[in-house]
C-alpha cells in the first residue's frame, strides 16, 4: 500500500509541476499558483513518508540514465510545446536556454559515465546479463 502511494505521489508530483510551468507561461488562466505549489510540496512530503528506507531511488544506474534522459525529453517538449502556443515564460525558462541544456547535458552525460562503468564492471566480474 505505501509503494502504490509513493507512486501516486511521485504522478501528481509531475502534473503539478507541469501545472506550474503552464502558470508560469499563461497566468491569465487564472489558476492561484499558491494552490498548486502547496498540492506539489504535499506531494513531496506524502512521497517521502511512504518512500521505502534504506532502497535507492533509482535500482541501477541504466534505471537512472533512463529518468535523465526522458525527463529532459519531457521538459523541452513541454517547454516548446507551451511556446509554440503563444505562451511567454514570466520567469525566463525558455527552451532555447543554453544554461538549460548545459545543465541537462551534463546530467545526462554523468548518468552514461556510471552507466557504462557499472556495466564494464559487471562484464568483468561475469556475473551474467546487467539490467
Amino acid at each position: 500500500m505505501k509503494k502504490r502511494i509513493h507512486h501516486i505521489a511521485q504522478i501528481l508530483l509531475m502534473g503539478f509541476f507541469t501545472l506550474i510551468v503552464v502558470i508560469d507561461f499563461f497566468p491569465e488562466i487564472g489558476i492561484n499558483i499558491s494552490i498548486v505549489i502547496m498540492g506539489a510540496v504535499t506531494c513531496i512530503a506524502l512521497a517521502f513518508i511512504t518512500r521505502q528506507k534504506g532502497e535507492p531511488i533509482f535500482k541501477s544506474s541504466k534505471q537512472k540514465l533512463n529518468f535523465s534522459f526522458f525527463s529532459g525529453i519531457y521538459i523541452f517538449s513541454l517547454l516548446i510545446i507551451l511556446s509554440l502556443l503563444g505562451g511567454v515564460s514570466q520567469v525566463g525558462i525558455e527552451w532555447t536556454n543554453p544554461i538549460l541544456w548545459g545543465l541537462y547535458l551534463i546530467e545526462v552525460l554523468v548518468s552514461y559515465t556510471k552507466y557504462k562503468r557499472e556495466l564494464k564492471q559487471t562484464c568483468e566480474n561475469g556475473s551474467g546479463t546487467f539490467q
